[in-house]
């Protein structure tokens, strides 16, 4: 899905909801995390050696932008000798900015963003829109990209140039 990201944590309205992902020990150090949220997930990424304090949790969709992939949560993390945290999608590669979502190696792909904190109890919450609301907007992006595209996805089932000759089991006819 080419465009700009559908949420960005800089733009979060304040009547959002903090949800809660883990525990801080739930995360794994310089790595990420899939988290469930309705029908969709997002990404939690744990780099407790960045100085700077919010480069130290971030928070992304974990859908791929490319393949709509939830595998974003066990892309590689890197940082560039100028600070610039990186992520690399683990299937297609892509490359993103962790911090903004932003697409590096396509702009035109990119990943929202949600904030991220850590209270006193070592709750890990994620700012996050309403799980259905989320689900609706993931699903509209989707939809609109396919029509874009006039993508219209394959049928369910055997492919109609394709015959599977299906043989009278106990002299019942299989073809349906």
């Amino acid at each position: 899905i080419e465009g700009p990201m559908l949420y960005s944590k800089e733009a979060a309205p304040e009547s959002w909801p903090w949800v809660l992902a883990g525990q801080v020990e739930d995360f794994p150090h310089n790595g990420g995390v899939a988290v469930k949220h309705g029908k969709e997930e997002v990404a939690v990424f744990h780099l407790p050696g960045q100085v700077d304090e919010d480069g130290r949790w971030l928070c992304v969709q974990n859908l791929c932008p490319h393949k709509q992939v939830r595998a974003i949560s066990r892309g590689l993390v890197g940082v560039k000798p100028e600070g610039l945290i990186t992520l690399a999608d683990p299937v297609y590669k892509s490359i993103y900015d962790l911090r903004t979502g932003g697409g590096i190696s396509h702009a035109n792909l990119n990943l929202s963003t949600f904030q991220v904190k850590v209270d006193e109890q070592g709750q890990v919450l994620v700012k996050l829109p309403p799980a259905d609301q989320m689900a609706d907007s993931f699903a509209r992006q989707s939809q609109e990209a396919a029509e874009k595209k006039n993508f219209k996805p394959p049928p369910r089932g055997s492919h109609p140039d394709i015959q599977v000759p299906r043989a009278p089991k106990n002299g019942v006819n299989l073809e349906w």
